[in-house]
């Protein structure tokens, strides 16, 4: 049974009828284990209706729900197994994994639907243990819009962005400053995504553009991200809006790193040091409810 959303700024629109996988994204998908299998997901647990994967113990002082990358039409919850279990050591956490909605297949905005029906459940059962909302790329921007549309913001303990991808209109200078340091993503790659997503919805909607949206209340957030990858102006432009409206903020930005380094490159001592600031965080008085 799939849980009512939780109170919001504004409706949703409507679940819409997407369009078929193509033959290029089909095989992206193959060749990067880049989508759920169907018959895994079945088998999933479900919160507020939505299949999750859950790591870390039952017991955990706090939860992070975390919405993975991949452009809204890559990834998986499964893929994003090895990161979970990293983050929840660090930070003695429970890390629940949402199997959201991918495009085309189900476009804007059945990946927002699925993340606030399944935080939803989480808010209404958890008793006092902090939920934490957390995302990556896509999961980033998606996690700051279902953030966004919350009437109740302060029910979030804080949020996590990682490389978030919060302005679907494609006009950061950073898209061509960085283009020739960032091997893992270019304006070109979020122009296919961006169309595959929205399939017609206007990119300033603030639910499918959250930068754009009243950020005034948010919980406190942590964002991590490169200077040297294209979407590091959407941090930066996400920084000062979050500054002007008085959010707490932890914000962890460095150079010649990959775009999503804390998932990307889990060997790396930076992406350890990622783990780290985010398990101070969540720990942290700056991150309790207002």
């Amino acid at each position: 049974m799939t849980t009512e959303l939780p109170a919001l700024r504004r409706s949703l629109p409507e679940r819409r009828q997407g369009k078929a996988c193509n033959e290029a994204l089909r095989a992206r998908r193959e060749a990067t284990g880049g989508v759920a299998v169907p018959e895994e997901v079945a088998a999933l647990p479900r919160v507020g209706g939505v299949p999750c994967v859950i790591v870390g113990e039952e017991s955990a002082p706090r939860i992070i729900l975390h919405l993975h990358g991949g452009g809204y039409r890559l990834g998986s919850a499964a893929g994003w197994k090895g990161f979970a279990r990293r983050l929840a050591v660090k930070a003695d956490a429970r890390i629940i994994l949402a199997e959201y909605a991918l495009a085309p297949e189900r476009p804007f905005p059945a990946a927002i639907v699925d993340t606030l029906t399944a935080l939803a459940e989480l808010l209404a059962t958890v008793g006092n243990t902090p939920v934490f909302l957390s995302g990556d790329s896509a999961g980033g921007g998606l996690a700051l819009a279902a953030a966004s549309a919350l009437k109740e913001r302060g029910r979030l303990a804080g949020l996590i962005l990682l490389s978030p991808w919060i302005d679907l209109r494609l006009r950061a200078g950073s898209y061509f400053r960085c283009g020739g340091t960032d091997a893992l993503f270019s304006h070109a790659a979020a122009a296919a995504a961006a169309n595959d997503y929205l399939q017609g919805w206007p990119s300033d909607d603030d639910l499918a553009s959250p930068l754009l949206a009243d950020l005034a209340g948010l919980p406190p957030t942590c964002v991590i991200a490169s200077t040297t990858e294209v979407l590091a102006d959407d941090s930066v432009e996400l920084v000062r809006s979050l500054a002007a409206h008085n959010v707490p903020l932890l914000l962890l930005m460095r150079p010649g790193l990959a775009h999503d380094w804390p998932c990307v490159t889990p060997e790396a001592v930076e992406a350890d040091h990622a783990l780290g600031v985010i398990a101070n965080f969540v720990a942290s008085d700056l991150s309790r409810p207002m």
